[in-house]
Protein backbone atom coordinates (compact mmCIF):
# COMPACT_ATOMS: atom_id res chain seq x y z
CA UNK A 1 0.00 0.00 0.00
CA UNK A 2 1.17 3.54 -0.82
CA UNK A 3 0.10 6.29 0.59
CA UNK A 4 2.40 8.92 -0.83
CA UNK A 5 1.22 10.57 -4.31
CA UNK A 6 3.36 10.23 -6.82
CA UNK A 7 5.16 13.54 -7.56
CA UNK A 8 5.35 15.33 -11.17
CA UNK A 9 7.68 17.80 -12.19
CA UNK A 10 11.02 18.70 -10.37
CA UNK A 11 12.34 18.04 -7.25
CA UNK A 12 13.77 20.37 -4.70
CA UNK A 13 16.58 23.13 -6.24
CA UNK A 14 19.13 24.75 -3.97
CA UNK A 15 20.80 27.08 -5.99
CA UNK A 16 24.42 27.82 -4.49
CA UNK A 17 25.58 30.76 -6.43
CA UNK A 18 25.06 33.17 -4.25
CA UNK A 19 27.20 30.45 -1.43
CA UNK A 20 29.83 30.41 -4.30
CA UNK A 21 30.00 34.21 -4.18
CA UNK A 22 30.14 34.28 -0.32
CA UNK A 23 32.94 31.83 -0.12
CA UNK A 24 34.69 33.68 -3.21
CA UNK A 25 34.21 37.17 -1.25
CA UNK A 26 35.54 35.26 2.15
CA UNK A 27 38.59 34.34 0.66
CA UNK A 28 39.68 37.01 -1.25
CA UNK A 29 39.44 39.18 2.15
CA UNK A 30 41.59 36.79 4.14
CA UNK A 31 44.09 37.01 1.16
CA UNK A 32 44.32 40.94 1.42
CA UNK A 33 44.12 40.86 5.30
CA UNK A 34 46.68 38.46 5.67
CA UNK A 35 50.55 39.66 5.99
CA UNK A 36 53.40 37.44 4.56
CA UNK A 37 56.26 37.93 6.42
CA UNK A 38 59.63 36.22 4.88
CA UNK A 39 61.23 34.97 8.12
CA UNK A 40 64.71 33.35 7.85
CA UNK A 41 64.99 29.32 9.19
CA UNK A 42 67.79 30.99 11.39
CA UNK A 43 66.98 31.53 15.11
CA UNK A 44 68.22 34.52 16.72
CA UNK A 45 67.44 36.40 19.94
CA UNK A 46 68.11 39.82 19.05
CA UNK A 47 69.56 42.15 21.92
CA UNK A 48 66.99 45.00 23.09
CA UNK A 49 67.94 48.36 22.47
CA UNK A 50 65.62 51.65 23.17
CA UNK A 51 67.56 53.41 20.73
CA UNK A 52 67.24 51.21 18.07
CA UNK A 53 66.00 52.52 14.44
CA UNK A 54 64.69 50.87 10.93
CA UNK A 55 67.49 51.39 8.71
CA UNK A 56 67.22 51.17 4.77
CA UNK A 57 67.04 47.77 2.81
CA UNK A 58 70.68 46.85 2.40
CA UNK A 59 72.12 44.09 -0.25
CA UNK A 60 73.06 41.40 2.31
CA UNK A 61 72.58 40.71 5.80
CA UNK A 62 75.15 38.74 8.02
CA UNK A 63 73.75 36.18 10.69
CA UNK A 64 75.76 35.22 13.58
CA UNK A 65 74.25 32.38 15.48
CA UNK A 66 74.94 31.74 19.52
CA UNK A 67 77.07 28.96 18.51
CA UNK A 68 79.24 30.87 16.33
CA UNK A 69 77.65 29.61 12.53
CA UNK A 70 77.80 32.60 10.33
CA UNK A 71 74.90 32.96 7.45
CA UNK A 72 75.32 34.88 4.48
CA UNK A 73 71.39 35.79 3.34
CA UNK A 74 69.67 32.81 4.38
CA UNK A 75 72.76 30.02 3.50
CA UNK A 76 75.40 29.37 5.72
CA UNK A 77 78.48 30.24 4.85
CA UNK A 78 82.41 28.63 5.78
CA UNK A 79 84.71 31.34 8.23
CA UNK A 80 87.09 31.61 4.86
CA UNK A 81 84.46 31.94 2.28
CA UNK A 82 82.85 34.98 3.72
CA UNK A 83 85.17 37.10 2.85
CA UNK A 84 85.04 36.48 -1.01
CA UNK A 85 81.24 36.32 -0.99
CA UNK A 86 81.02 39.57 0.61
CA UNK A 87 83.95 41.00 -1.88
CA UNK A 88 81.24 39.74 -4.73
CA UNK A 89 77.94 41.56 -3.50
CA UNK A 90 80.13 44.70 -2.26
CA UNK A 91 81.56 44.77 -6.27
CA UNK A 92 78.45 44.02 -7.87
CA UNK A 93 76.02 46.69 -6.08
CA UNK A 94 78.07 48.97 -4.90
CA UNK A 95 77.01 49.72 -1.40
CA UNK A 96 78.84 50.19 1.42
CA UNK A 97 76.22 49.55 3.63
CA UNK A 98 75.44 46.16 5.48
CA UNK A 99 73.75 44.71 8.18
CA UNK A 100 74.84 42.18 10.84
CA UNK A 101 72.03 40.53 13.21
CA UNK A 102 73.99 38.92 15.84
CA UNK A 103 72.44 36.79 18.47
CA UNK A 104 72.64 38.31 21.77
CA UNK A 105 74.51 35.25 23.54
CA UNK A 106 77.16 35.06 20.49
CA UNK A 107 80.77 35.64 21.52
CA UNK A 108 81.79 39.62 21.64
CA UNK A 109 84.78 38.56 19.82
CA UNK A 110 82.84 36.92 17.42
CA UNK A 111 80.99 39.79 16.63
CA UNK A 112 83.91 41.67 16.41
CA UNK A 113 85.71 40.15 14.30
CA UNK A 114 83.24 39.30 12.16
CA UNK A 115 83.12 43.63 12.26
CA UNK A 116 86.36 43.27 10.39
CA UNK A 117 85.70 40.86 8.24
CA UNK A 118 82.77 43.10 7.20
CA UNK A 119 85.00 45.99 6.93
CA UNK A 120 87.96 44.57 5.23
CA UNK A 121 85.47 43.50 2.10
CA UNK A 122 84.33 46.92 1.38
CA UNK A 123 81.47 47.48 3.68
CA UNK A 124 82.26 50.72 5.53
CA UNK A 125 79.22 51.38 7.28
CA UNK A 126 77.63 48.00 9.49
CA UNK A 127 74.49 48.16 10.94
CA UNK A 128 73.58 45.79 14.07
CA UNK A 129 70.01 44.88 14.37
CA UNK A 130 68.12 44.91 17.69
CA UNK A 131 65.08 44.87 18.69
CA UNK A 132 62.50 47.33 20.68
CA UNK A 133 61.92 46.44 24.31
CA UNK A 134 58.87 44.61 24.79
CA UNK A 135 55.92 47.02 25.53
CA UNK A 136 56.42 49.20 22.31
Amino acid sequence: MNFLPARKGRGLIINVTSLIDVMFLLLIFFMVTSTFKNQPAITLVLPRSTTATETLATPAIVYLTEDGSVYLNDAPVAEDGLSEALERIQGATGEDTIVLRADERAEHGDVVRLIDVLKQSGFTRVSISARVPAGD
